[in-house]
């Protein structure tokens, strides 16, 4: 082998497999770079997932929103309370909207006792 080629492949091993003498003063000063930084979640969390994650999170944020905002069905509409033959007097004329009668007749047609 040449000579000059065997120096030079010498120099470049020497360069790449040995490091040189400020090698530990940058390795050290990037170790408390990171430490000194303040980790967020995103930093836990690889760069390709970022996105999916992000839009579950909102996702899940957005059905809590509508879930605590929208107002809850009641579990039988109008028509069936009319219409149902279980329904209690009360109920019925609750639902109907028939002239109030006197104060007896209508607690007892609520379901009141008058013996208090």
């Amino acid at each position: 082998m040449n000579p000059s080629l065997k120096n030079f492949f010498n120099e470049e091993k020497k360069r790449i497999f040995t490091p040189d003498p400020f090698f530990h003063t940058r390795v050290m000063a990037r170790v408390k770079q990171i430490q000194a930084g303040e980790s967020e979640i995103w930093d836990f969390i690889p760069a390709s997932t970022r996105p999916v994650f992000g839009l579950a999170l909102m996702l899940m944020l957005a059905f809590l929103a509508v879930q605590t905002l929208a107002p809850e069905m009641p579990e039988r509409g109008f028509i069936d309370a009319v219409l149902e033959s279980e329904s209690s007097p009360g109920e019925v004329f609750l639902y109907t909207g028939a002239d109030v009668p006197a104060d007896d007749e209508l607690l007892q047609l609520l379901g009141f006792d008058e013996t208090r």
